[in-house]
């Protein structure tokens, strides 16, 4: 099973040039970071996939090396996001990665899920998904985002949202901003201990994100 985390820039970086899964230093990718790397030396480095959804330069390969910038979707108005989306071509070079694989877990804020212009699509006859602009029902989608936004999600049965805001971060102690990240790290410690078979059942109960970060209190 092909598995990809998208998450999103922090405002925290290096200062230097570096590879994009290196570059940001902020508690939610760091954290998640932990994860994968969990993950993959226990699996191999196919195990887990990452993109990562950055407001200058658009959806980034972990290995594209880039600058540091101070550029954010966070505190933009809706039509100033989807303006810098639209030539960021977001939707569509997100619908075309997401395509090609069997669970995809967003860790996204507010503005970034709005920078997607959701929903990603479906597939339909004739050449593959990703090259007619759709994302096949096989693909399943796990969002990670505030209750709050839950009206950002659309109702599909391979799109799911899982509750991860204030609620959950006072529940597991963690702040706002390095909740997604940790989450996504318990997921990860959990599948090395238990195998990656559970990323299938979490495929099929994406609700079992949640679930585990509280078990592992």
């Amino acid at each position: 099973m092909k598995t990809l985390v998208i998450s999103s820039c922090t405002s925290k970086k290096l200062n230097h040039n570096a590879p994009a899964a290196e570059m940001y230093t902020g508690q939610q990718h760091t954290l998640l970071m932990e994860g994968v790397n969990q993950v993959r030396t226990r699996y191999g480095q196919s195990a887990l996939d990452l993109a990562i959804i950055s407001a200058e330069y658009g959806l980034l390969n972990e290995r594209d090396v880039i600058s540091p910038y101070n550029v954010t979707f966070q505190g933009m108005k809706k039509a100033e996001i989807l303006e810098k989306s639209r030539r960021l071509q977001l939707h569509e070079r997100v619908t075309e990665l997401i395509a090609r694989y069997d669970t995809v877990f967003f860790l996204l804020g507010k503005e970034y899920v709005q920078a997607l212009q959701l929903p990603l699509g479906e597939s339909g006859p004739g050449e593959p998904a990703y090259r007619r602009g759709g994302v096949p029902e096989s693909v399943t989608q796990i969002f990670l985002l505030g209750a709050s936004y839950r009206r950002l999600i659309p109702d599909a049965p391979n799109v799911h949202f899982v509750p991860a805001g204030s609620a959950l971060s006072q529940t597991l102690g963690v702040m706002g901003v390095a909740l997604k990240g940790f989450v996504f790290k318990k997921m990860c410690e959990a599948v090395c201990r238990e195998g990656l078979n559970l990323f299938e059942d979490i495929r099929r109960n994406p609700q079992m994100v949640r679930d585990i970060a509280m078990e592992s209190q």
